[in-house]
């Protein structure tokens, strides 16, 4: 491993605030999804606690005060939750900088920015200072990435941890310190979201691959080396970690536990528009993550990633085959934790829905393969010159920079070259919308339009979302939120499998379509207003 110095440092630093303030000031245009509406409903409730801690502390870890302010979506753990809620408190209610919302996203932005800066640092260190800047600036100019950066919601910030830990994990040494900072971060990271449950799985599978040459045959019984100290330390410090941030499950941890994995091993399935066909049901196409990749990053970091893979996979096998492993180890680590999501998503009964983003996490680990193919390679296309080296790295990096440019602030629907760009993905029957986000550059022509008083029905965006939309003034207060398209004055639907029915109930029941929202020529939303 190389060790970081001061410059690392400061150029970390630099991504990470660099990506932040980019981030920020391109979220008034990301519409409000769904799922950000539960979880500005849970940080306010959340934030109801934490005026009680600063209030009354006594009171707050009462049974009562726990269930009364913690119980609302249990499904996920509360550490970016707690961060939504804090900063909702401090920005918003007590410094008065920002609205409620923005300042919810604040954290989710914080994440994103994280991601890139760990990517730098981990490229470093597993490789070459160069190598570590070029992963990190096309995890960056990812479209897809770029569009969850945006979000309060947890996939970004999974994906800052989810390198935090492989961090903590090659940095552990030998010190006590080293182990338990590793328990920590893990702990964080679980207290992140479920997709942490499976690093100790990776790390295994590393681990057993590494002391392959320790295992003792002994009496036709199979030894293995001694349990090594990170499994201790995460088995214990992560598990603690992940009970103390959450009060909701103090009262009764284990029955509270069981629910929220039982929740995530039972997931409900929604449907994916992929190539034409509506995948409602399992089983789905095992080829489902591999080809989103391949549809969604830019054609060069696709190819890179690709012959990254090979390479690294092929230095694995050479170093087994000669029985010199070296410092081969960080290659079948970087394999392991770049591909493992991918292929745990591949699984036929795994959930499909939600893009790219379930697999995220692997991403930066990728790219990191990516940058270390696509490096020597732009040394010999500059012939190592310099200003040439900057040059075709430019162009590496421009395809990714471009795409997500022109698809903001609608990136969750962003395909690439390989695709035909959205267009082309359209034409192939791919999804473009799932979570209600494009609404936002709809409102202004209701603004202008709706009678007072008028009824929105807006589809994939529940009412706390709708309520947002109100609080940032991106809406007028007097529209009121519609449950269905039946009790609407107007409605917005989106072009993706479960939403038919919203397009065909509009265009049979006296509504006329006045408006849509475009990229590439591809409606990603429209507008439909009642007539008398």
């Amino acid at each position: 491993m190389i060790s970081l110095d001061s410059f690392d440092r400061r150029l970390a630093w630099c991504l990470g605030i660099g990506t932040f303030i980019l981030f920020f000031l391109g979220a008034d245009s990301v519409g409000f999804t769904r799922d950000e509406g539960y979880y500005f409903k849970a940080a306010r409730d959340y934030g109801r606690w934490f005026d009680l801690l600063f209030s009354q502390p006594s009171m707050a870890f009462s049974q009562v005060s726990i269930d009364s302010n913690w119980s609302y979506n249990p499904e996920h753990p509360v550490l970016m939750k707690s961060l939504f809620a804090l900063s909702d408190l401090f920005f918003h209610r007590s410094l008065g900088w920002l609205d409620g919302p923005t300042a919810m996203r604040l954290p989710g932005m914080g994440m994103a920015a994280l991601a890139v800066a760990l990517t730098y640092l981990l490229g470093r260190q597993m490789f070459t200072r160069e190598v570590g800047l070029l992963a990190a600036l096309m995890l960056l100019f990812s479209p897809r990435f770029h569009y969850h950066g945006h979000m309060a919601c947890f996939d970004s910030a999974v994906t800052a941890v989810w390198v935090a830990v492989i961090l903590a994990y090659v940095n552990r040494g030998e010190s006590i310190w080293g182990h338990v900072r590793l328990g920590l971060v893990f702990g964080l990271a679980i207290a992140t979201k479920h997709n942490a449950l499976f690093l100790p799985i990776v790390f295994g599978i590393h681990w057993l691959f590494c002391q392959r040459d320790r295992f003792i045959l002994a009496h036709g019984k199979l030894r293995l080396p001694p349990i090594p100290w990170w499994v201790v330390s995460m088995g214990i410090l992560g598990p603690l970690v992940f009970l103390m941030h959450w009060p909701y499950l103090w009262p009764e941890p284990l029955e509270r536990i069981t629910w929220y994995l039982s929740f995530h091993l039972h997931h409900e399935h929604y449907p994916v528009r992929y190539f034409g066909e509506g995948l409602w049901d399992p089983p789905f196409p095992r080829s489902f993550p591999w080809v989103m990749w391949a549809i969604t990053l830019p054609l060069v970091t696709v190819v890179a990633a690709i012959a990254g893979t090979l390479t690294q996979a092929w230095s694995c096998f050479q170093a087994l085959w000669n029985g010199v492993w070296d410092r081969k180890e960080h290659a079948f680590l970087l394999l392991l934790t770049a591909l493992f999501p991918a292929f745990l998503i591949a699984g036929p009964k795994v959930p499909i829905f939600g893009g790219t983003k379930h697999w995220m996490n692997g991403l930066p680990i990728l790219l990191i393969i990516a940058a270390a193919w696509a490096w020597p390679a732009i040394l010999k296309l500059a012939g190592n010159r310099r200003y040439l080296t900057g040059v075709v790295s430019a162009f590496v990096l421009l395809p990714g920079a471009v795409t997500t440019w022109r698809h903001h602030p609608h990136g969750i629907g962003s395909y690439s070259e390989l695709a035909g760009g959205i267009r082309g993905a359209a034409n192939l029957g791919m999804e473009r919308q799932f979570w209600g986000g494009a609404s936002r550059q709809l409102l202004d022509k209701l603004n202008k339009e709706a009678k007072p008083n008028a009824r929105l029905f807006l589809d994939r965006t529940n009412l706390d979302a709708f309520k947002a939309y109100q609080e940032t003034g991106l809406l007028r207060a007097d529209l009121r939120f519609a449950r269905g398209p039946s009790r609407a004055d107007w409605g917005i639907s989106f072009h993706q499998p479960d939403s038919d029915w919203v397009i065909s109930y509009l265009r049979q029941s006296r509504f006329k379509p006045v408006a849509a929202v475009e990229v590439e020529g591809v409606p990603m939303a429209s507008l439909f207003k009642k007539e008398p």
